[in-house]
């Protein structure tokens, strides 16, 4: 039996297939990656925001607070112990309900001006094992 040789044959070769295969594999796992990414990102977004938002609500409880409230106090100093058995000092706290986030505040009385108090509410929760804040302050002034 006698092969012909083709001079002008079209198609692939195998090793041609095999990079482009190789090279759409590596670029495919590449957005994979990046998509992975961008879930992750989105999810310590969401912490964030879902922070914030209890941080804000708490700085609108305060407002509805009396000036001289017990709790807007600025030496409470009372310490509350975290869910990774951290102990922390605030003058108040509040927990959500979800219990994923704790709310705590610190006063600050007479700033930045007399008869006013600076607080500070701080929002703590655990994202993989870190301890992760915000803060948001507002100033309460004597009605």
């Amino acid at each position: 039996m006698r092969f012909k040789k083709l001079s002008n044959a079209d198609g692939f070769t195998l090793i041609e297939v095999l990079i482009t295969m190789v090279v759409f594999a590596v670029g495919i796992l590449g957005l994979a990656m990046m998509q992975l990414s961008a879930i992750k990102g989105n999810s310590v977004a969401n912490r964030v925001t879902q922070a914030s938002s209890l941080a804000s609500d708490q700085i609108e409880r305060i407002m509805i607070w009396d000036y001289a409230d017990g709790r807007l106090d600025e030496d409470n100093d009372n310490t509350y112990t975290l869910s990774n058995d951290d102990d922390v000092t605030f003058d108040g706290h509040e927990a959500d309900p979800s219990g994923n986030y704790d709310a705590f505040w610190n006063v600050q009385e007479d700033t930045p001006e007399n008869d006013s108090k600076t607080v500070d509410v701080t929002v703590i929760w655990f994202d993989r094992g870190q301890r992760k804040e915000l803060t948001m302050s507002t100033i309460k002034i004597v009605r």
